[in-house]
């Protein structure tokens, strides 16, 4: 199993960083390894995704179900796909005005060894700048309203 948590305060509320992280259909705007992102269904407070990540020119769609708390939490949990376990979890806690403390982890392994092997580095790179990609999107964003 391969894990990977990040804790970042940042100079962006709780609600804009939730917001970005619930916009899953940009994300292959600013997401550099996703080149597919869809909504499938959406109720009460889940919803349904279907995500494609092209790890070194191979495409791979797997599809997620995100339980979420607005302006607090989104997991997301695997419904199909190559891995064999997926887990992500974000968290949001305003700090003033201003400011917020974003948690992320994730936990996953591929379906076969030799996936795990080949795509693992990939994605456990990919997931080490998360916390990063999604901030430098949320201040380009917040940066083009002003």
């Amino acid at each position: 199993m391969h894990c990977f948590e990040e804790t970042k305060v940042l100079p962006i509320s709780a609600k804009e960083m939730y917001d970005l992280v619930m916009d899953i259909e940009t994300y292959p705007v600013f997401v550099p390894w996703l080149c597919d992102a869809k909504l499938l269904e959406v109720k009460d407070n889940e919803l349904s995704a279907e995500l494609t990540m092209d790890l070194a020119g191979t495409t791979y769609k797997f599809q997620t179900v995100d339980y979420f708390m607005p302006h607090k939490l989104v997991e997301i949990r695997l419904l199909t796909g190559p891995f064999k376990f997926l887990e992500s979890v974000w968290t949001f806690e305003q700090l003033d005005s201003g400011s917020c403390k974003v948690h992320f982890s994730i936990e996953f392994e591929f379906k076969s060894m030799m996936l795990d092997m080949v795509a693992s580095p990939l994605f456990g790179a990919a997931c080490k700048t998360m916390v990063k990609t999604f901030e430098k999107r949320a201040l380009a964003l917040k940066g083009a309203r002003r």
